[in-house]
């Protein structure tokens, strides 16, 4: 076994992320990540200094030829950890693929769904015809129901491997020097997707805000500004779906690989955390939204503007979430 495949093994069983063993060797996360992937090894002084942070000997990080001892064991719990080979590794990226594709797919039309409510409840206003509204919300509905179905139907692909999200892993010999090589290959189309996708979301924000403009200054009266309203939230949510579609696709592409890694997210001292935290707050947070949106939309049968507590709900989940950590603390 070779000094990188040693270390990856040494720093797993010690449950230390890159981060924290750079912290601790007062080195880069990026010098943790070439020695790991065998593009450079430490000097001598950082080789001793691992070899009293793993409690193994220098001959051991030294010498190909001497094994690692089979002991993967945590040291808490005493509990074996399971074994991921390359083989489960792939299968897990490709269905992992497909449901990122599949979940961004789902939210893109939970979005768009409100586009018809809002378009029929304002041209219904303006035309004088309650029909609309109904219809609107019955169009809504329909599309929110593919989109859930498409959340159910591919929501099991990883079923198999949900032990990933709180189970610390010991993967088999190659498998996390090939998965990381994948993930810095993908890293580049991840930037350049999240990059993309909030210039997008930025870009319907400001189209809604300059349809508002312009039907204010035409001054042709109440309708024609509704009419231009609509027009800019309709155009605002759009570019907002297409947005969140490829930054959603991205990011779960990106956790596949961080979870065979435990890395960010995924570090065994994060899923710790998960697995003892059973109350999901911006799970019922956002099942109160929805209800206070759907409540006041029927009662006050104003759908051309009830949109705004979804608007609203969305910007404060950032906080509910850093509430959520601070209460954990």
């Amino acid at each position: 076994m070779i000094f990188a495949d040693k270390l990856i093994d040494l720093r797993k069983r010690s449950g230390l992320s890159q981060e924290e063993l750079a912290e601790k060797m007062n080195v880069s996360r990026q010098s943790v990540s070439k020695w790991e992937g065998a593009q450079s090894v430490p000097d001598i002084n950082k080789m001793i200094a691992l070899s009293e942070i793993f409690g193994v000997s220098t001959d051991y990080l030294l010498k190909d030829e001497i094994e690692a001892p089979e002991l993967i064991k945590q040291e808490d719990s005493g509990e074996e950890l399971r074994r991921f080979t390359l083989e489960e590794a792939n299968d897990f990226l490709e269905k992992n693929g497909r449901l990122a594709a599949s979940t961004a797919l789902g939210t893109f039309l939970c979005i768009i769904s409100v586009i018809p409510m809002i378009s029929l409840g304002v041209i219904g206003e303006i035309k004088k015809i309650e029909l609309l509204s109904g219809l609107g919300v019955a169009v809504m509905l329909c599309i929110i129901a593919v989109g859930v179905m498409l959340f159910i139907k591919n929501g099991s692909l990883t079923e198999k491997y949900a032990f990933l999200d709180k189970e610390p892993i010991d993967t088999a010999y190659g498998v996390e020097g090939a998965v990381r090589e994948r993930r810095d290959a993908f890293m580049s189309k991840f930037n350049s997707s999240i990059a993309f996708g909030t210039v997008l979301c930025i870009i319907g924000v400001a189209a809604m805000i300059a349809f508002g403009v312009i039907g204010d200054q035409l001054d042709k009266g109440r309708s024609t500004e509704d009419a231009f309203a609509m027009i800019g939230v309709n155009v605002m949510l759009l570019f907002i779906a297409f947005g969140v579609w490829i930054m959603t696709k991205a990011s779960m592409i990106k956790s596949g690989f961080d979870k065979l890694l435990e890395d960010g997210e995924y570090t065994r001292e994060k899923k710790y955390e998960k697995s003892i935290d059973k109350v999901n707050i911006v799970l019922i947070y956002w099942m109160i939204v929805v209800s206070v949106f759907l409540a006041v939309s029927f009662v006050t049968d104003k759908w051309g503007w009830s949109w705004i507590i979804l608007a609203v709900g969305g910007v404060l989940t950032p906080a509910v979430s850093e509430l959520k950590k601070i209460g954990k603390k």
